[in-house]
């Protein structure tokens, strides 16, 4: 099972001294089963012994102590590889590809660091008990095995037969785990379309009629498939168990009667022989918890196969990042996708651009004709399928993607807006509450403790916050992709008459998506505009004459 193979490496020196401690539970409760059954014969005979009245309570107390320890250290294992496989997974996935991501989609990604993690998390208990049964019932058969080798071959026979039927069930029912996790994932998808587009929803019944019925729809198929699964599953454990209890019928009344000389033995391992099917009991109910941790193992092995293969390999020490530059061009640059809902090829390029420092670009074109995909593929996220990004004569790679990145601020038309002014220097901080001003959110927000107050902002005030943040990263690049689409008028007006002059005075460089034709006809400074259709440039002229 995956499950166990990563608890083997994860754990590394650890996993030995719980299997250790797994053996002394298991014969300690063995030695105090043993003392019992001795001691239930020394009493029978009439005879009574204190020294193993004291090997009991000794055996007792080892037992607790042991299993006190396995169940305590199990759970703290388990949560460390929780924690460092959460970390491990958050890290490849902000260094993955943004097309990689796009692919994976958020609900898969989410649910394999919180929901499936959560699962190895509860599966720790059910580990520990294994592993202290497997131990237990290994000196408990050593046991029988001298009390009667007849019962222990019988046993030994039986219970082999169940436990391997028992895992060839199990092994059958593991791909609808699979499936179920990946309906739980649809439906996960839905219910982040419920949250994310509530006004969307709210406003029309019909899309809220048609998304619920979805949702519906994704659960009741992921609970179909989780019905069948643990239903087959508690087949196997009823079978597993009437079997057990059949062995127990057979050593009681078929074997005496057979072998007669066998009767006194038989009797004598009968109390040893119902702990070990009690044992079993416990370790077969632990199977769909087990088989659940491996299906969870299952889905973030695949989620991290994907995002490795999203990561370039290393071709030495990165560049030291850069502050400044003085021109970047795109050679060629071809870029392709298929879309989803129309298995349609979607091409931007060939696009041949240069961004000199200083210079202020605007974008312009309709919708779906490739400006967006040109910002990701200027500033990176995107890697051409052919042709190259070059900046000040170095080819944009996994070597200078870094480095060249560095160089850009963006906000994109699904930007996010964070709590904490991450990443920002706090000398260029200082500058927030002026910002604020400037754009009037003064009395809408602030910096307290190191977070903003609030982030609960109309669409338009959300966008100035996040052009706020990105100026002060104090990038040279500037990438705007529809910033001033939510803006009021007082706003746009600003935006175009007072806060594009300053960036040009100061020397930002500006490369902006917008539809705003009629403020780029009256721009005073230098400037370019160019228009894309069908992902080509098809027209470049001057957006302002600089007078």
């Amino acid at each position: 099972m995956h499950f166990f193979k990563l608890i083997r490496q994860e754990m590394q020196g650890t996993l030995q001294r719980l299997v250790i401690i797994s053996s002394v539970a298991g014969a300690s409760n063995a030695a105090a089963l043993a003392t019992i059954s001795f001691a239930a014969q020394a009493a029978g005979d009439g005879k009574m012994s204190g020294w193993m009245a004291v090997l009991f309570v000794v055996s007792l107390f080892v037992f607790v102590k042991a299993q006190d320890y396995l169940l305590v250290a199990s759970t703290n294992e388990i949560g460390a590889i929780v924690y460092k496989l959460q970390t491990r997974l958050a890290d490849q996935v902000r260094q993955s590809e943004l097309l990689i991501l796009e692919g994976i989609g958020r609900p898969e990604i989410l649910n394999a660091i919180v929901g499936h993690t959560t699962t190895l998390t509860q599966a720790a208990y059910s580990m520990a008990l294994a592993g202290q049964g497997l131990a237990m019932l290994f000196f408990v058969a050593i046991y029988i095995a001298y009390l009667s080798p007849l019962v222990f071959v019988l046993s030994a026979a039986i219970i082999a037969a169940v436990l391997r039927a028992v895992y060839v069930m199990n092994h059958a029912h593991a791909a609808g785990a699979l499936e179920a996790s990946a309906l739980e994932d649809r439906m996960f998808d839905r219910l982040t379309d419920f949250l994310d587009g509530f006004k969307e929803v709210r406003l029309s019944q019909p899309r809220s009629a048609a998304l619920f019925e979805h949702t519906v729809d994704a659960s009741s198929a992921a609970a179909n498939v989780k019905i069948r699964t643990q239903t087959e599953t508690f087949r196997g454990t009823i079978f597993a168990q009437s079997s057990l209890y059949g062995l127990l019928g057979i050593m009681i009344f078929a074997v005496p009667s057979f072998i007669d000389a066998q009767g006194d033995a038989i009797a004598n391992a009968t109390l040893p022989l119902i702990f070990l099917i009690g044992t079993c009991f416990g370790a077969i109910q632990s199977i769909p918890v087990l088989a659940a941790a491996n299906a969870a193992t299952d889905s973030i092995i695949r989620l991290e196969a994907r995002l490795r293969s999203a990561r370039h390999p290393s071709h030495g020490p990165p560049a030291e990042p850069a502050k400044s530059f003085d021109k970047v061009e795109m050679r060629d640059v071809v870029f392709r996708r298929i879309e989803e809902s129309s298995d349609a090829i979607f091409q931007v390029g060939p696009l041949n651009f240069t961004l000199q420092s200083g210079d202020m670009v605007f974008i312009t074109g309709g919708n779906g004709s490739g400006k967006s995909t040109f910002l990701k593929l200027l500033s990176g996220l995107y890697e051409p399928d052919s042709g190259d990004v070059i900046f000040d004569g170095m080819r944009v790679n996994d070597r200078t993607r870094e480095n060249y990145q560095n160089l850009i601020a963006a906000i994109f038309s699904d930007y996010h807006l964070f709590h904490r002014l991450y990443g920002i220097p706090e000398a260029n901080a200082t500058g927030l509450d002026r910002l604020l001003t400037y754009f009037g959110l003064d009395r809408k927000t602030g910096i307290v403790n190191g977070e903003f107050t609030t982030l609960d902002l109309s669409a338009g005030q959300r966008r100035r916050l996040a052009l706020i943040v990105s100026l002060l990263e104090q990038r040279p690049i500037l990438l705007l992709d529809e910033w001033t689409a939510e803006q009021d008028p007082d706003f746009r007006r600003k935006f175009y008459e007072d806060l594009l002059p300053q960036l040009s005075r100061a020397g930002t460089t500006v490369v902006m998506v917008t539809h705003d034709e009629r403020h780029l006809d009256k721009l005073t400074f230098p400037s370019r505009r160019l228009r894309m259709d069908e992902g080509q440039f098809v027209e470049q002229n001057t957006a302002g004459s600089g007078e």
